[in-house]
């Protein structure tokens, strides 16, 4: 993802709000003008009648134009009215859409930069690992590279978040996902046994998922585990079954001292008691699960933390 789709989000969305609003002016409009009409109408038609009760012309003409007068007078104001309103509304959305746009142009520049001394500090510190004879450096330089690969990991859920509240789509595809996980997610999390202790008992199946987000979203499950856990190391289950169409993955985090209300937990921005973040990964995790077909459900349960991931299932034609 680049610098550019952040940039031409905000471009369609400022079109349609002034679309949007364009069209809302031009109807206020055209009901002002038939709503006068309307009056006007009215008026010839009670003009006609005090003339068939007798009136003098005279006077009837006197309060004809004092109607016609009240009525332009006051449909000119409103009128007007309506354009400074709709126009300053238009100037702040205007004006707060192109900030946006610079904020998120900024963001995303930044967040880009920090991609290449991350993967520099990664390689040099697997270098330094492969070349150190001394065996009690080595936690320390597993513990970096942990730290660098969580680090990465937060800029790219950053750029996700982003990408997605602006409006992107993911790419579901077939995934083998008990291969995913021992290829693509265990490997990260076994250089310090002593932070995490994982066990695997899930079959294997195909599933819709986007490799991306999946992986996104299991780390965001692990790395969450590691934070909020009562003791040390970390005793995470995952268990997955097939059930009909749908394949259901639970990540189990046994040691869990989670405090919050579960009834809020995926919600944007929600943090429990004892947080330590934004409250952006649940929200994240299950907004990536939706767009792909599938849900996401967070079960605190006494001193457990059950995530349940649900897939759609998929033939593995076209599996990875």
């Amino acid at each position: 993802m680049g610098k550019g789709d952040f940039i031409k989000k905000p471009d369609r969305r400022l079109k349609l709000l002034v679309s949007i609003q364009g069209l809302w002016m031009v109807t206020l409009l055209i009901l002002a003008m038939w709503w006068g009409t309307l009056l006007n109408q009215q008026g010839d038609e009670i003009a006609n009648l005090q003339t068939q009760l007798g009136v003098p012309d005279s006077q009837v003409q006197s309060r004809l134009d004092k109607t016609e007068r009240m009525i332009a007078g006051e449909s000119g104001t409103f009128i007007l009215m309506i354009l400074l309103a709709n126009t300053v509304l238009l100037f702040f959305i205007v004006r707060d859409t192109k900030r946006s746009r610079s904020l998120e142009a900024f963001f995303a520049s930044i967040t880009h930069e920090l991609r290449t001394p991350l993967t520099s500090i990664r390689l040099q510190a697997e270098a330094l690992r492969d070349i150190e004879d001394n065996p009690k450096h080595t936690p320390y330089l597993n513990r970096l590279l942990e730290d660098v690969a969580r680090l990465e990991g937060q800029v790219q859920q950053t750029l996700e978040f982003a990408r997605i509240e602006g409006g992107g789509k993911l790419t579901a595809q077939s995934i083998r996902i008990k291969n995913f996980l021992q290829t693509r997610i265990i490997p990260q999390y076994t250089l310090n046994e002593t932070r995490l202790n994982l066990k695997l008992s899930i079959e294997e199946s195909f599933v819709r998922a986007d490799p991306s987000a999946l992986n996104m979203v299991l780390r965001n499950l692990l790395d969450n585990a590691i934070k909020y856990s009562e003791s040390a190391p970390t005793q995470i289950s995952i268990q997955g079954t097939q059930q009909n169409k749908s394949y259901t993955l639970e990540v189990i985090h046994e040691n869990s001292n989670f405090k919050g209300d579960a009834n809020h937990l995926g919600k944007l921005f929600y943090r429990g008691a004892n947080s330590q973040g934004a409250g952006v990964g649940l929200y994240l995790i299950k907004t990536l699960m939706q767009k792909t077909g599938g849900d996401a459900q967070f079960l605190p349960v006494e001193n457990k933390f059950v995530s349940r991931l649900t897939f759609n299932l998929d033939s593995g034609e076209e599996g990875t």
